[in-house]
C-alpha cells in the first residue's frame, strides 16, 4: 500500500478523535467531522483501486469478513441458548 493511503487513513481516525471530544466548540468538531469523512472516503477509493490492481488481495478482507460473520453467528446462538 502506498504511503499516501497510510496517511489518509490516519488523517480520517485523527479527525473523528478529536470530534469525540466533548470541550470543542460546535463549529470545530463540525469541520473535523466533514474531514474525517471526507478523507475516509478517499481511503475507501484508494483501498479499492489498490484491490482493482491485485484482485487476489481482495481474498483477505472477504476471508475476515466471513470469519467474523461466523464468529458472531456462533457467539448469538451459544447467547441464544443459554439464556433459555
Amino acid at each position: 500500500m502506498g504511503g499516501m493511503l497510510v496517511a489518509i487513513i490516519i488523517f480520517c481516525l485523527v479527525c473523528l478523535f478529536a470530534y469525540r471530544i466533548r470541550k470543542l466548540p460546535e463549529a470545530i468538531r463540525t469541520i473535523l467531522l466533514i474531514l474525517g469523512l471526507l478523507s475516509g472516503w478517499f481511503a475507501l477509493f484508494e483501498i479499492i483501486s489498490y484491490l482493482e490492481a491485485n484482485p487476489y488481495l481482495a481474498a483477505i478482507p472477504i476471508a475476515l469478513g466471513l470469519g467474523y460473520w461466523f464468529w458472531r453467528r456462533k457467539k448469538k446462538r451459544t447467547t441464544d441458548s443459554s439464556s433459555v
